[in-house]
């Protein structure tokens, strides 16, 4: 019922139920642009180190945040309103509910540790927009609503259209420059929310290349991570009258799932469970590695809270060993170890592609013993229920 919803009340609902939605939880840190502001947008791909130490990928130019023989994991935000000129930090800061004391995750430091290098695809001025569907727009096409607008550093939109190509475009254009030299074992793309879409639209393309003999397919990710992701509920002129979330589910089956790659979702919050704001893509739920978060350390109302809990969580689980998995042998009985891993960040691609053939999605759960691994941010006692997908009980 709600597809047949006029586009204009949609838009409505979007403002009244996402007015707090700013995906600002971290506190954002100033970055000292690389170009001066009447430059046009700054844009592109930071390679970090720890404590939040981060470079600009300019290519041909070395950095001591990026070997090209390490394995590389690139993170893409999503939606930004009011953030054009802050970048994503890697930085996890809260307060303990038990000791009342701030306290501060290096959510790159595990994979630093683990040899990787880790990077991050900022598209802050593009993603700068006051409604989320003007911001998803501009990953497909530069002729959207808003054409490829950007807001500059004193907060006002500059409507110049700077460039002909969308930023899922811009994207590509900035991977394989960045990446040109890679030779490490493996890469792997991770998209929150919004973000989710550019890394599909990056796939696409990436694949096109490499079909074209134009790439080497060691520029193709070994690994895909959904993080909350976010697609908008109404089908879009600009892909010729598909939803967004088909058009993501149509290119991971060609790209990834028909390569045997991988394919992780980690749902975290009502934001994006498919109710009015947003698209559930149910059928994509049973096509990868669905896992269901319970990010109970935020409070129930704060769903930007459990929003963000999705990315970091996902990359703070890299400096612990895989969950357990755990069964129950009846509703109500405790959940048992079934002595094999749950998805995480550090699980396996081999656990991971065997996830793929079963049945299953994975639930977070409290353990046998009483330990609610929902209330805590940290993961080393993270716990997930293997459940029977719905669609096959």
């Amino acid at each position: 019922m709600i597809f047949l919803l006029r586009e204009c009340l949609v838009v409505r609902l979007f403002c009244l139920s996402l007015m707090i939605f700013v995906f600002v939880s971290c506190t954002p840190v100033t970055r000292t642009p690389v170009s001066a502001p009447d430059a046009g947008p700054t844009y592109g791909i930071y390679w970090f180190g720890k404590n939040d130490a981060n470079q600009f990928a300019i290519s041909g130019q070395p950095s001591p945040y990026y070997d090209p023989t390490k394995p590389t994991i690139l993170f893409v935000h999503g939606w930004q309103p009011d953030q054009a000129y802050t970048h994503r930090t890697m930085l996890w800061e809260f307060e303990n509910v038990e000791t009342a004391e701030e306290e501060v995750l290096d959510l790159a430091a595990p994979w630093i540790d683990a040899g990787w290098n880790l990077g991050v695809f900022d598209w802050g001025p593009f993603a700068d927009e006051e409604i989320v569907l003007d911001a998803e727009a501009k990953i497909w096409t530069a002729d959207g609503k808003k054409g490829m607008r950007w807001r500059d550093h004193a907060g006002d939109y500059q409507a110049g259209q700077l460039t002909n190509a969308s930023v899922g475009e811009l994207f590509y254009d900035a991977y394989i420059q960045a990446l040109a030299d890679f030779s490490g074992p493996e890469l792997r793309l991770a998209g929150h929310s919004l973000g989710n879409q550019l890394a599909a639209s990056l796939l696409a393309q990436l694949a096109e290349g490499i079909n074209r003999g134009d790439l080497s397919d060691k520029l193709m990710p070994q690994r895909l991570a959904l993080l909350d992701p976010y697609w908008s509920p109404l089908a879009r002129d600009y892909l010729g009258g598909e939803k967004t979330g088909d058009r993501v589910r149509a290119i991971i089956k060609l790209t990834t799932l028909s390569r045997d790659i991988p394919v992780e979702w980690y749902h975290s919050s009502s934001l994006t469970d498919g109710f009015l704001i947003s698209d559930a893509n149910e059928t994509m739920q049973y096509e990868v590695v669905y896992t269901k978060m319970r990010p109970r350390y935020c409070k129930l109302t704060d769903q930007v809270c459990k929003h963000e809990a999705a990315w970091q969580s996902y990359f703070l689980s890299r400096r612990s060993p895989p969950p357990p998995e755990c069964e129950r042998s009846a509703p109500g009985a405790p959940c048992l170890a079934t002595g094999r891993s749950a998805p995480s960040a550090s699980t396996s691609n081999e656990r991971l592609a065997e996830m793929l053939t079963e049945p299953y999605h994975w639930l977070q759960v409290t353990a046998a013993d009483g330990n609610d691994s929902t209330m805590t941010r940290q993961t080393d006692d993270d716990l997930f229920e293997r459940r029977l997908s719905q669609r096959l009980q």
